[in-house]
């Protein structure tokens, strides 16, 4: 199965000067948990629930005076659309993280795999797994 199969198109994207104020209000409309940082299409960072509440808020920064790239998480872990599962999941253990940004071949974002999208299509991807198994045994028997 490749990352294609199971992430989340057209992700929310925000500039690198976009205030952090905005990105919660953006976060709670859309109901997502983290947003994509880019510059030119390219990803740059990624901001999550997390970082808001660990570099803004306890530390009792004004929320429209700092931007999404101050807080970001960098360097941006990225997958190819092409790639398989196998690979995002072993990337995702890893880097212990719980989000990969995912690009095309000019390193454009076009999505977002997450934990959550991954459980999702855990049981296509366990028949997906069990027929390959049962071909490669049928070849070794």
């Amino acid at each position: 199965m490749k990352v294609s199969d199971v992430m989340v198109t057209n992700p929310v994207m925000v500039a690198m000067n976009a205030p952090c104020g905005r990105l919660a209000l953006l976060m709670r409309d859309k109901g997502i948990d983290s947003v994509i940082v880019v510059d030119a299409g390219k990803p740059v960072g990624i901001v999550t629930e997390r970082d808001l509440v660990h570099r803004i808020m306890a530390e009792n920064k004004n929320p429209d005076s700092c931007s999404a790239n101050d807080v970001s998480s960098k360097p941006v872990v990225a997958i190819t659309v092409h790639a398989d599962v196998d690979l995002a999941v072993d990337m995702m253990n890893e880097y212990k993280i719980r989000r990969l940004v995912v690009v095309d071949d000019s390193d454009t974002v076009v999505g977002i795999l997450t934990t959550d999208d991954l459980a999702r299509n855990l049981r296509e991807m366990s028949e997906e797994l069990a027929v390959k198994y049962t071909i490669l045994s049928r070849r070794d028997g």
